[in-house]
């Protein structure tokens, strides 16, 4: 394990691999070690140089309490201080939902230093206010337990397959101030559709059918300059995430195009 100081927060990350250089976002409420639990890290690192990052708030990375603490800007700040300590001049992004929104604004932010960015559950980058809804509250009143709970029943009977017990088990391992915390600033940056008509980097948009019933996904890959969209049938929000087998070809296969040796 890896860690990096970035402007008074420590980020832990670890490297694997060798090739491009490719670096992890994982989810909201999990770590670093949900890439090796859905397969990924087994399917990648023959190919890529891995940066798996516990994205602040998450893992063995410092946990802030206050929402300030979690805004695009720091976030993306955090991205570019392990990329720097890792001499990475260009990379690529792979981050899934709470992670693919770092990727989309890390990418809009430093466009020359990113080659290209996939994203899993998170196809659309535009601002969402995100603090009053009821998984907040729901978390804020009692914790991860009570977040998990009305997961399994907007899931019902296709729970076990849409939130797995090691997710879980990430789950129930964090820490509920810094969830509160950064919870309350996802998706309240973005871009608008002006600057997705121009978005400068290459972008794979991977999406649900399930989580993305009108496939908003293809919209938006068509509406950015080098967009590709991969539609994963009968699949939720945390299905898609963990679908490995599914989504690495396509994604090998894009990177290949715009990420160099």
């Amino acid at each position: 394990m890896c860690v990096v100081d970035s402007s008074g927060t420590r980020i832990s990350y670890e490297t694997i691999g060798k090739g491009r250089p490719l670096i992890l976002l994982h989810g909201w409420g999990v770590d670093r070690t949900s890439w090796t639990g859905a397969g990924y890290i087994d399917e990648l690192e023959s190919d890529y140089r891995l940066v798996n990052i516990d994205i602040r708030g998450h893992g063995a990375s410092d946990k802030p309490h206050e929402p300030a603490a979690y805004t695009a800007a720091v976030l993306v700040r955090d991205v570019f201080a392990v990329a720097d300590a890792e001499g990475l001049d260009r990379f690529a992004i792979w981050g899934q939902s709470y992670g693919g929104w770092i990727a989309w604004m890390t990418a809009a932010t430093h466009p020359r230093r990113v080659a290209a960015i996939v994203t899993s559950g998170a196809w659309d980058p535009r601002p969402a206010e995100r603090s009053e809804t009821e998984d907040f509250e729901a978390l804020k009143q009692g914790g991860m337990n009570a977040l998990l709970d009305r997961m399994r029943i907007a899931s019902g009977e296709r729970f076990d397959g849409e939130v797995p017990p090691w997710i879980q088990a990430l789950a129930l391992r964090s820490d509920p101030e810094a969830l509160f915390a950064s919870y309350s600033k996802m998706w309240v940056d973005g871009l608008d559709d002006e600057a997705l008509r121009s978005f400068p980097v290459p972008a794979l948009l991977i999406a649900g059918e399930l989580e993305d019933e009108r496939d908003a996904a293809a919209g938006i890959a068509a509406m950015i300059p080098r967009g590709q969209r991969l539609r994963l049938q009968g699949l939720g929000h945390v299905e898609t995430c963990n679908a490995s087998g599914l989504t690495v070809a396509t994604a090998r296969e894009f990177l290949g195009r715009w990420v160099a040796r």
